[in-house]
């Protein structure tokens, strides 16, 4: 399979992933690129490719920005404001590590999330929907 017809099946895949999946589920698959991208732009670290974890760091970066407008800091309460802490947390971090090419502030990051992902992971289908009503803001 050549690469554009990978990625195309790739994206084809995720696309249709994000339409039947629940406001968890999307956390999760969110929480999965962001930890990915942050394993890459460590991994680019350990080979002094700065343009690269540049790029990776910069994939991480938009990924949690975009977790932090998804909260509804109103209905979520202080869960929601301790999410959005710890996303601006993570985001000074990735930049710094960014900047200084520091795999140990990658690796910290890295477990920070993976953390928190397992948290969500263990969310049980039968409280999903009350944590889709009081965490996020919905779209019409």
């Amino acid at each position: 399979m050549s690469a554009i017809a990978l990625k195309a099946y790739r994206n084809t895949a995720i696309d249709a992933r994000c339409e039947t999946s629940n406001k968890r589920d999307l956390v999760i698959m969110m929480y999965d690129a962001a930890i990915d991208a942050i394993k890459l732009a460590r991994q680019h670290a350990l080979r002094q490719e700065k343009r690269s974890v540049s790029a990776s760091t910069s994939r991480a970066l938009s990924i949690l920005a975009a977790l932090r407008e998804t909260l509804d800091r109103h209905q979520g309460g202080s869960v929601a404001e301790h999410l959005d802490d710890f996303y601006q947390f993570l985001m000074r971090r990735l930049v710094r590590a960014g900047g200084l090419n520091s795999t140990d502030d990658l690796a910290e990051c890295e477990d920070l999330l993976g953390q928190v992902h397992e948290a969500w992971a263990a969310i049980t289908p039968q409280t999903v929907g009350e944590v889709n009503r009081r965490m996020f803001v919905v779209y019409s």
